[in-house]
């Protein structure tokens, strides 16, 4: 796995918050993103919660072209950068902008 890579959950399995104990569900098809010290899951009951990686999980460098949409979809979210852009291609374009400067600093 690569840190930035979104993935998708095989099977259900249950996990427990560290402050009130609270038992979740994580269901087949949840999806998370995964981080330096886990999986941030993005969809379910679990959704916003970090579930630590186990023994077995381990990353191996960066998913630049997912953390450089992500980025994108932030500034966008608060800045509305789309509405300055000419078309779909200039979007890319910007995406694979911010995806050559992570290569470059990562």
């Amino acid at each position: 796995m690569k840190i930035g890579q979104e993935i998708e959950f095989k099977k259900d399995f249950k996990i427990e918050t560290i402050i009130t104990g609270t038992k979740l569900q994580v269901k087949e098809g949840d999806r998370a993103l995964v981080t330096k010290s886990g999986f941030k899951i993005l969809t379910g009951e679990a959704s916003g919660k970090i579930n630590a990686f186990n023994g077995g999980d381990k990353t191996e460098g960066y998913d630049y072209t997912n953390i450089a949409k992500l980025i994108f979809k932030r500034l966008n979210g608060v800045f509305d950068i789309e509405d300055y852009l000419d078309d779909e291609e200039s979007l890319e374009e910007f995406v694979e902008e911010i995806e050559d400067v992570l290569v470059d600093i990562l």
